[in-house]
């Protein structure tokens, strides 16, 4: 099970409650306007129906303000819901295993995306219509049999029978089809988010046309996957309907008989009728709440496969891996990933070390720092940090930093903060002004609180690697593995970076670290 509780039970008292004043409100509105309209089909004095005609009034409005209300508190509780659970998420991704690491980008973005989003969607879609319904459906029932039992048998067997068939028939239909949404999504958000976040590459390598291409097909795909599921709510909305026309033929010859045989009024007639048509409203979005139910279902399935794999909530430290303040960082015939050219890696770095490995795009650098930081598992050999498992010590310990780190879209402080959150204005600048940004920061209207609109894109590629290796010198890690942090640099520029890298004294929050570089040749 996910280790947060994403719906907190209390949080459902309100829009339940909402919800069932407005389906009361409506349902009442119906049986005071067929009394209305009996009654006065009958013609009497004006005043015997003013009651009535203010009640119809009142109920209309009340009817809406809950409603609103309804919509208001429901979509609260199921965006606050979502809120908790990725702060949730994200934080035990910050001590992720090896099989979050393997997963691909597209895979992450939909759990943490889409799936989320599909988790806290059953609060809205399942959870308080049922909620709505049964609470409704007992009041409708109780009221109808104060009228007459055996009408309140029909509506009863009737609103049963209208909220598990449908539900049943939907939830079966969209079970099937929904593992082939799941890899559509997926596979689709992994080929969007290559085009975007590879755009460059992709026209500078003429990939461009083959990755749009596959985007276009994953994009088809995933149309199907969606309209095969489509027959869901087809045969949910049916069988409903079947149900619905049944109970009220059932209540017509029961209301009927008992009608013809005297001894009850046309309003009573009136409003069982239409006291039976209202209370179908309830149940009649059930079949859409099964669809989201089980479609919830299978989101959160996906996130606790995420989860499963993060590391402890706050990112703890194994018991016992408790490192020095300078850590010795060892890999003894260490293999790692697949047909990575690099071959057999051995490394032993005391603390302070540098250590640079140059070579083409593809040969497995990152990999190689993704094993050495405990985020892959190796494939042979070993790797530790004063004889612990990397994996097993905290991760302010070993900081990667990959050639992909995020600019947000938001101030510069605030990118800068990722690294320190308690970090100065003097601590950003020493460290800005270290890595060549300090007169651009000057510059900017606002100084550290411009906003970056764009994130990454209001950075050219130079001033994005600038960036990330100063919020990587404000962390306090012992231990640095640079990916690419002299890309797209001028030779002048990146020759500035690696002989400021390669100092016994580096600014920032830590004088002396382990700095390991990873770069293609220039």
């Amino acid at each position: 099970m996910i280790p947060v509780q994403l719906i907190r039970t209390r949080d459902l008292v309100s829009p339940v409650l909402a919800g069932t004043l407005t389906l009361v409100a409506s349902i009442a509105l119906t049986v005071v306007s067929a009394w209305l309209i009996t009654r006065a089909w009958q013609m009497p004095p004006v005043m015997d129906l003013t009651v009535a005609v203010t009640a119809v009034r009142a109920l209309g409005i009340t009817r809406a303000v809950f409603r609103y209300i309804e919509r208001l508190v429901s979509h609260d509780v199921a965006l606050s819901s979502a809120a908790r659970a990725r702060s949730v998420a994200y934080e035990r991704l910050a001590g992720s295993g090896a099989s979050v690491g393997a997963m691909s980008r597209g895979s992450l973005l939909t759990r943490l995306g889409s799936d989320i989003d599909a988790v806290a969607d059953v609060i809205v879609r399942a959870i308080v219509p049922v909620g709505v319904a049964a609470v409704t459906g007992v009041l409708s029932v109780s009221f109808a049999a104060l009228l007459s039992w055996e009408v309140a048998l029909v509506l009863a067997v009737g609103l049963v029978l209208a909220a598990v068939v449908p539900s049943g028939l939907s939830a079966r239909a969209v079970r099937q089809a929904e593992a082939l949404r799941a890899r559509s999504v997926e596979a689709y958000t992994a080929a969007v988010d290559r085009v975007l976040a590879d755009a460059v590459a992709l026209r500078v390598g003429g990939g461009m046309e083959p990755a749009l291409a596959q985007a276009d097909s994953a994009a088809r795909s995933y149309a199907r996957a969606g309209e095969s599921g489509a027959s869901a709510d087809a045969v949910g909305a049916a069988s409903s309907l079947w149900i619905h026309g049944l109970t009220i033929t059932g209540v017509l010859l029961v209301a009927g008989t008992a009608y013809l045989d005297g001894g009850h009024s046309p309003q009573w007639l009136a409003v069982l009728v239409l006291l039976s048509l209202a209370a179908f409203e309830a149940v009649s979005v059930l079949p859409n709440a099964a669809v989201a139910w089980t479609r919830g279902a299978g989101a959160r399935a996906r996130l606790e496969e995420v989860l499963r794999g993060s590391g402890a909530l706050g990112v703890v430290p194994a018991a016992g891996a408790v490192v020095s303040d300078e850590p010795r960082l060892v890999a003894r015939d260490l293999s790692y990933g697949r047909d990575t050219d690099l071959g057999v890696i051995n490394l032993d770095l005391p603390f302070g070390a540098r250590h640079e490995i140059i070579a083409p795009s593809g040969s497995g650098k990152t990999t190689l720092l993704m094993t050495l930081a405990g985020i892959l598992p190796p494939r042979g050999g070993e790797v530790s940090v004063d004889g612990y498992s990397p994996a097993s010590v905290s991760g302010t310990v070993v900081l990667f930093s990959a050639e992909d780190a995020h600019v947000f879209a938001t101030t510069v402080r605030d990118n800068l903060a990722l690294g320190a959150a308690d970090a100065s204005d003097e601590e950003m600048m020493e460290v800005l002004e270290a890595v060549g940004l300090a007169d651009w920061v000057a510059e900017l209207p606002g100084g550290l609180d411009t906003v970056l609109g764009s994130g990454a894109a209001s950075l050219s590629g130079g001033q994005r690697r600038r960036l990330l290796l100063a919020r990587v010198l404000l962390t306090d890690a012992p231990i640095l593995l640079l990916d690419e942090p002299v890309e797209h640099l001028d030779a002048g520029g990146a020759a500035e970076m690696l002989e400021m890298l390669n100092r016994d004294a580096l600014p920032g929050r830590r004088a002396r670290r382990t700095v390991v570089v990873v770069r293609h040749p220039r």
